[in-house]
């Protein structure tokens, strides 16, 4: 009678600490794995700088999270508006490159949602009827410049001031969380940890950063730098498996048979060209162009500051003075929607 009971109460205790354990096991705010992480610093970056590969990997389906760093306000203080507009028109283009059909409606049954990241409330985008892709908005403020500057209406904060140590933390727009340098590399760490993505796709990270607004040092805007950086700086601190995308080079320079070049187990790594691929030339084949376009053209509608049709984007780049013009991405979406480059660590 006593080795019945036994196994009873033993049955009964390994239970408890079971569901205990289960309990205590934080829940995957990501609705799958595997896959492709996206991380930009502007809500139209993916569709200049990451496309096609972006629209391949969601019209397969594959598991798709992106990841936006700043908010589009336009430096306008409480300006949601603007920044509810774009958002909803990258989830308009994300429909539009998963072959899905999409209209007004549901585009206004997309209602933000907020996830749980570490102890931050996120806000995010289920993207209505696509149950393999999401979108994380951190909303943090944009540069007022391409080199970094501030808008005093988000008391000049940056990505860049931050990542520099010229800042300790850094709000953002809707008020709801506050960030330093290591808070938000916690957050990406979090968000990498749970997607368990195969690969992690990150803008230029190798570009350096401009001492003044004149020295023609910096060809990436800084924002899109800076979020870069912090990317991969998370990746190689804390041993996040995946490979970051562009492409890997595995050159085994020091013969140790482990594809690092400096026996630290770390693959070279690239990433995606943004504003210098003005300077590239076109690379996009027909088919992977005409869809590129496309989904591009469904975002800015929602995007008053973008060119509306081929025509007026190569209108905007034929009227440049390259001597008296400061350079200015909208002017160059023309060749932007032609390529897609990777960028080699230098």
């Amino acid at each position: 009678m006593l080795a019945p009971l036994r196994f009873s109460f033993l049955a009964i205790l390994l239970a408890v600490l079971l569901t205990a354990a289960l309990a205590s096991t934080p829940t995957s705010p990501f609705p799958c794995t595997g896959g492709s992480v996206y991380f930009t610093a502007h809500t139209v970056d993916g569709l200049l700088f990451q496309n096609p590969d972006l629209l391949r990997d969601l019209f397969v389906f594959k598991c798709v999270t992106t990841v936006v760093f700043n908010a589009d306000t336009g430096g306008e203080a409480a300006n949601g508006t603007r920044m509810l507009q774009l958002e909803r028109g990258l989830e308009a283009a994300y429909w539009n490159m998963s072959g899905l059909a999409s209209s007004s409606s549901a585009a206004a049954a997309v209602t933000a949602t907020t996830v749980q990241i570490g102890k931050y409330n996120i806000s995010a985008s289920p993207i209505l009827g696509l149950e393999n892709a999401q979108i994380l908005y951190l909303r943090l403020p944009e540069s007022s410049t391409f080199y970094g500057q501030g808008y005093q209406a988000y008391g000049k904060e940056t990505l860049k001031k931050l990542y520099s140590a010229d800042i300790s933390a850094i709000s953002s727009t809707d008020g709801r969380n506050r960030y330093t340098v290591t808070e938000l590399k916690d957050v990406v760490a979090t968000i990498l940890r749970f997607r368990r993505a195969k690969d992690i796709r990150v803008l230029d990270y190798a570009d350096s950063f401009s001492v003044t607004d004149t020295d023609d040092v910096q060809l990436e805007h800084a924002d899109r730098v800076a979020s870069a950086k912090i990317v991969v700086d998370v990746v190689r601190e804390e041993g996040i498996p995946g490979t970051v995308k562009g492409y890997v080079e595995t050159n085994d320079d020091d013969d140790d048979g482990d594809d690092d070049d400096d026996n630290d187990g770390v693959l070279m790594r690239s990433s995606y060209a943004c504003d210098a691929l003005r300077n590239l030339k076109n690379n996009l084949h027909t088919p992977d162009y005409i869809k590129k376009l496309a989904a591009f053209f469904v975002y800015a509608r929602h995007d008053p500051d973008m060119c509306q049709s081929l025509q007026e984007c190569g209108d905007r780049l034929r009227k440049i003075n390259a001597y008296t013009d400061d350079y200015y991405e909208g002017n160059h979406i023309y060749e932007f929607l032609k390529r897609e480059y990777y960028a080699s660590p230098a």
